[in-house]
């Protein structure tokens, strides 16, 4: 498959290029600066990820649109996922690209009422800025006629892939106090449910098994 991804220099962007790219799958980066650090059998494309024209013109002839994108400072980029996405939607009406595949957080959204009181606490009060941003791309893709997928990651830690599980939100009855997901293992989730069409218009939790 081709794939154009959105945050391929970050630290779940960069373990989702690797894998499709080991795996014989073709990947274009779309970022800001044309001489950001890619993996370099990737195709880079240096341009803004919030400009529908953008995307539309990076994405034409790929399978997919995969995003890894998270603002690195609220204050300076509020709405950059909400952006993002609204740019990605308004895109497919002239690329033809309608699945799309985004890492999001757990307790964000209907997820908050599923979190333990420890974990709640610190995404209305730490995360709270940033987890606004993520809720209102949400409606904003729930909305649309895209085929997405938002995958609900733990707290990101960079542990070597290991065993994880996925389970749709609303499936979703029992988790840790403090649910954590290693970086790798959102990126094979993505992959797969890219590759495989599951999830399509839902919402999984991936969460690491040990």
């Amino acid at each position: 498959m081709k794939f154009l991804v959105l945050g391929a220099t970050g630290r779940t962007g960069v373990p989702f290029v690797k894998k499709a790219l080991d795996q014989g799958h073709q990947v274009t980066a779309l970022v800001r600066r044309a001489g950001a650090a890619v993996d370099p059998r990737a195709q880079i494309i240096s341009g803004d990820v919030t400009d529908a024209a953008v995307i539309a013109t990076a994405a034409r002839g790929h399978d997919a649109v995969i995003s890894t994108l998270g603002a690195n400072n609220v204050r300076e980029t509020p709405t950059l996922v909400t952006d993002t996405v609204r740019a990605v939607v308004a895109s497919a009406k002239t690329s033809g690209v309608d699945r799309f595949v985004l890492v999001s957080a757990f307790g964000v959204g209907d997820s908050l009422a599923k979190a333990s009181l420890l974990a709640g606490l610190i995404f209305r009060t730490a995360l709270r800025k940033k987890y606004a941003d993520k809720a209102a791309s949400e409606v904003l893709l729930k909305a649309s006629d895209l085929k997405w997928t938002l995958s609900y990651p733990g707290a990101l830690n960079d542990r070597d892939s290991s065993s994880y599980s996925a389970a749709a939100l609303e499936d979703v009855k029992k988790l840790p106090i403090l649910p954590s997901t290693s970086r790798a293992n959102v990126a094979d989730f993505l992959l797969h449910s890219a590759l495989e069409g599951t999830f399509i218009r839902q919402t999984a939790v991936v969460i690491d098994t040990k």
